[in-house]
């Protein structure tokens, strides 16, 4: 559109969701909202340049999504808001179609009405403590902040899966500012979960590998935060940001289980 034209130009020809400003996004945002876990893990994912595959109701108009909620998917489609990368016919002229962002302008603006979520769960003397621990170090204290997140957080937590809690870091860690969050990026023989890279080369690096577990004990769960620490160390994710002149990185392997969490730090 014009708008973003211009505005590309007057910003030295970088490129940006100049559009985000002028329009209202608040239709993602009630989705996500009152999205219940499958639909904000599914969300999350989208975010996370994955794909998944859905019905899709092409005559679907808004007010049908507080009463099925299946229809979210089918509405966003329709708004633009999601493509279509494959399809197969279903019944009633209708299909299943595999999904997912039609572009980085579209990720973007999910991204921010997911951190808008968590923005009024956390308060900001939280947030600030969660990065003073993370880029110390200190795990235990992050354990401690974390947990407590947890434990107010909603019931959902319960029965969440992995995807589930990597959006609740990856937003998590969006709020703190300072680096640029990036996830699932190729660097050394794998892709990462959550790397922050520090604007300033001074600051440490962080990198973030996730795993999730149900019904398990303190000491299992300890030992799946080892495991995805050492993941780290053996895929050598750390390529990356040694690259770029890094040169102290902390690698944090952090487990959930329910409202559960354990962490271990390098």
């Amino acid at each position: 559109n014009p708008w973003s034209v211009i505005n590309y130009f007057n910003n030295d020809c970088e490129p940006r969701a100049f559009w985000q400003a002028t329009g209202s996004n608040e239709i993602i945002g009630e989705i996500i909202a009152e999205a219940d876990q499958e639909i904000y893990e599914k969300l999350t994912s989208l975010v996370n340049g994955k794909t998944f595959t859905t019905y899709i109701d092409t005559g679907v108009i808004y007010p049908q999504i507080k009463k099925n909620p299946s229809t979210i998917y089918s509405f966003l489609l329709v708004a633009g808001y999601l493509k279509v990368l494959k399809t197969t016919p279903a019944f009633n002229g209708d299909f299943m179609c595999e999904v997912a962002l039609p572009n980085k302008e579209i990720s973007l603006v999910y991204h921010k009405e997911i951190l808008q979520q968590l923005d009024t769960v956390i308060p900001q003397p939280t947030a600030i403590s969660i990065q003073e621990a993370i880029f110390s170090g200190d795990n235990e204290k992050l354990k401690r902040l974390l947990q407590t997140l947890l434990m107010q957080s909603v019931s959902s937590f319960d029965t969440a899966g992995e995807n589930f809690y990597h959006g609740f870091m990856l937003g998590l860690c969006a709020l703190l500012g300072g680096s640029f969050v990036s996830s699932n990026r190729e660097s050394g023989d794998g892709r990462y979960d959550i790397q922050l890279k520090p604007t300033n080369k001074k600051l440490p690096g962080i990198l973030i590998e996730l795993k999730a577990a149900k019904g398990c004990s303190d000491t299992q769960l300890k030992k799946l935060s080892e495991k995805a620490l050492q993941q780290i160390i053996d895929k050598k994710y750390d390529t990356e940001l040694s690259a770029a002149g890094i040169q102290t990185i902390y690698k944090y392997g952090v487990a959930f289980c329910g409202k559960k969490v354990e962490i271990s730090v390098q």
